[in-house]
């Protein structure tokens, strides 16, 4: 094996595990532990991850801000996916709250291909517009103030609003979710405390996201992993 080709290998075992240690590399590449620790260095300088005792963890990142028609035209296909995975757990007559993500909004889409009928919930205007047309789903838009940075109805006065109803399920976006530590997080406190006060609401909760988002870290934790029920990516539904 070639050493880039040696690199790919473990940039793909740290993505997948979140971590590698030095003995465990050595003995699956069959080179010694000072190769390997060589290894970590050079990818640690290229910024794909960081050195620990031991081995080396995932170097956590920061997502890089668009705006919503920006968002949309990202990881198409792995959207799809997740979509296609979570309206398979909405059943007619279920009262669904869809929270602003271009995920969500993909969902709504999907939701216009099936005959369910049931009722949104929503504080993004992109998912009320998708719906508009179908009359087998009631949609209901929160009231609040349209919030243009997290372009949705967010903060206190939709928290309230949102308070009034009770959900069977809630399907939510997210900036990042951090396995070791358990935290989910968003860049907008706001809209953090929004999405809190969905999943305290809610029967059962999801969040919406592709696999890559594990390897994010946002400014706000609104939520952890105990307080959900399952996290939605394109590879699977993970409860």
């Amino acid at each position: 094996m070639f050493l880039e080709e040696r690199y790919e290998k473990i940039i793909d075992m740290i993505k997948l595990n979140g971590k590698v240690k030095v003995k465990e590399l050595s003995k699956f590449f069959d080179v010694t532990e000072d190769c390997i620790r060589k290894d970590l260095k050079e990818l640690e300088n290229r910024g794909h991850l960081k050195r620990v005792y031991g081995g080396a963890i995932i170097q956590r990142d920061h997502i890089d801000l668009k705006n919503i028609d920006e968002r949309k035209n990202i990881n198409k296909k792995e959207k799809s996916l997740i979509a296609l995975k979570a309206i398979k757990l909405i059943n007619d007559e279920d009262v669904v709250f869809l929270d602003v993500s271009t995920n969500n909004l993909e969902i709504a889409k999907e939701l216009n291909k099936t005959n369910k009928k049931i009722t949104i919930i929503t504080n993004m205007i992109e998912i009320v517009w998708e719906l508009r047309l179908n009359n087998n789903i009631k949609v209901v838009s929160i009231g609040g103030e349209f919030n243009k940075k997290v372009e949705a109805i967010v903060g206190g006065a939709a928290d309230r609003y949102i308070r009034n109803f009770n959900y069977d399920k809630c399907f939510i976006g997210v900036g990042g979710v951090n396995k070791d530590t358990g935290d989910i997080s968003t860049i907008h406190l706001e809209d953090g405390d929004t999405k809190k006060t969905i999943i305290e609401c809610s029967n059962k909760s999801y969040i919406v996201m592709e696999n890559e988002k594990f390897n994010y870290d946002e400014f706000y934790k609104f939520a952890t992993i105990d307080d959900i029920t399952g996290i939605i990516t394109e590879n699977e539904i993970i409860e």
